[in-house]
């Protein structure tokens, strides 16, 4: 398909540094954008603040700053699971419904065959919202004779791989409501079972142009730690 890229083969260089540059620019407004008031909006806990000064042994501004970063994650955490959505909607063939669609779910083949909610990790929605997921997902297939609709999500409790019908207690079961995770996400609208890895494997080299050649890059030895790690959950 793009058989000259630099990043990976199924969706083009500049659809792919636009995916890297919306996650890298969530770094920077992040931390320009939240102030203590931001902290404070967030539900600041003084007592278990307190635990942490005393338990941690750190001085106010070290854990400041820590809190600083763990607010920040969660931005950042939005961003990685939007990452995934807009690449996998550049695949031709494939939409990024955003949001507005009448189908209210995330990603949709275009020929309406396939219906998917994506998700970053498989515990960010509680089972109110797993009920509204799988409220959109019966919606569009019943609307769509013959397609699939997909919960999905990238991360699994286990790093694991796997694709199987959705068994919801309360729920008929209904073989073409499924539930997929891990490589098995990518493979599903690529065609590639190994696109997952090539995806991760492609992101230090493109963050490394976004920052126009002046990122510190993450040395070999690590990568083959980080890859032992993390292997399980790339395939």
């Amino acid at each position: 398909m793009f058989g000259k890229n630099k990043y990976v083969n199924f969706v083009s260089d500049k659809d792919f540094l636009k995916c890297v540059e919306h996650v890298c620019n969530g770094y920077a407004e992040a931390r320009e954008n939240l102030s203590i008031d931001d902290l404070r909006s967030n539900g600041l806990d003084p007592f278990k603040t307190i635990f942490d000064l005393i338990n941690k042994r750190v001085r106010f501004d070290t854990w400041l700053k820590n809190e600083e970063m763990r607010q920040v994650d969660k931005t950042l955490n939005n961003r990685i699971g939007e990452f995934h959505q807009k690449l996998l909607g550049s695949v031709k063939g494939w939409v990024d419904l955003g949001i507005g669609d009448d189908s209210k779910v995330d990603l949709m083949k275009e020929d309406k065959s396939i219906f998917i909610e994506l998700k970053n990790k498989f515990n960010i929605v509680n089972s109110d919202s797993l009920d509204k997921v799988r409220d959109k997902l019966e919606k569009a297939a019943a609307q769509n004779k013959n397609s699939k609709a997909y919960w999905a999500f990238i991360i699994s409790k286990d790093n694991s791989s796997g694709d199987r019908v959705w068994n919801k207690k309360g729920r008929k079961i209904n073989e073409r409501i499924r539930v997929i995770y891990g490589s098995k996400v990518y493979e599903l609208v690529t065609g590639d079972k190994d696109s997952l890895k090539k995806t991760w494997l492609a992101l230090p080299r493109a963050i490394n142009d976004y920052f126009n050649g002046k990122a510190t890059m993450i040395p070999e030895e690590d990568m083959k730690k980080l890859l032992g790690l993390f292997g399980s959950a790339l395939q």
